[in-house]
């Protein structure tokens, strides 16, 4: 064995390897760099028009489209609900059902404080609700005497348009506060459909609304919230994409893809 020839071949093959590593090193930093420097320009640039925004999210994540199947509440379930009876119009017989209406035999009075009127509602979830857990308090339409929860997947709100929304609770309340009714849908069977893959970030959904012109000078951001969205809620299978849900000056409400930078805007955002 010539050991000469081999200590050569070793060192420039070690070589090689350093060269490579180096140039890798190089293009990741310089990838870093760029997106910094991107970040930055967003910034400055919104600053430049006086939009205003606070706390947002920004860590990279990845995700992917998940699917899932509207539960069909059984004629079992319904009648295990104590103290309620199920509303059908025409008293139609009890069959499987994937929105469910139901009234409470006895109106539940709710606390004139958001935070305690919440701790109430999260008993009645527990207590009295199919999966009441996979809920989450949205919002409360003091107009419309109307309570909103959310369904959560993975620590994250499936969002709705709350007109033919699936996955949520509207509890509706009468003049004295009282909890008289509520309507649910559930999502149940919830997977990933394909591998994970970097999303837009909280910044660049706000970009993608200011390119759309969407996001105006002068504009305040009041709220960003990621969770996931159909814009066409179907009646038995779904497919949902993970979306940034953004408010603007408290009123105009948009869902960015997270995954493609599609926007949305609903139509209407009150509950009928």
């Amino acid at each position: 064995m010539d050991w000469s020839k081999t200590k050569t071949i070793f060192i420039l093959a070690f070589l090689v390897l350093d060269i490579f590593l180096a140039f890798q090193y190089q293009e990741k930093m310089k990838s870093n760099k760029y997106d910094m420097i991107t970040q930055t320009t967003i910034e400055e640039q919104f600053k430049a028009e006086d939009i205003k925004y606070e706390d947002l999210p920004n860590e990279v994540i990845e995700g992917s489209y998940i699917t899932a199947k509207s539960k069909q509440f059984t004629e079992e379930e319904i009648q295990n609900l104590h103290n309620q009876e199920p509303m059908f119009p025409n008293d139609e017989q009890l069959t499987p059902v994937t929105k469910l209406r139901m009234s409470f035999s006895e109106p539940i009075p709710l606390p004139a404080e958001t935070d305690k009127m919440t701790n109430k509602l999260n008993q009645v979830l527990t207590s009295q609700i199919v999966a009441g857990d996979q809920y989450r308090f949205w919002r409360y339409d003091e107009k419309t005497k109307q309570v909103i929860y959310l369904q959560e997947y993975d620590g994250h709100v499936i969002f709705q348009d709350e007109t033919d929304g699936i996955g949520m609770i509207v509890f509706y309340l009468d003049e004295n506060r009282e909890v008289v009714s509520y309507r649910q849908t559930l999502l149940e069977d919830i997977k990933e459909l394909e591998n994970k893959e970097e999303l837009y970030t909280a910044i660049q959904a706000l970009k993608v609304l200011y390119d759309k012109n969407d996001l105006k000078s002068k504009s305040t951001v009041t709220a960003v919230d990621y969770g996931y969205y159909t814009q066409i809620p179907l009646s038995e299978q779904q497919i949902l994409a993970p979306t940034w849900h953004i408010v603007v000056n408290e009123q105009e409400h948009y869902y960015v893809n997270a995954l493609e930078g599609q926007v949305i805007k609903p139509e209407k955002t009150n509950v009928e």
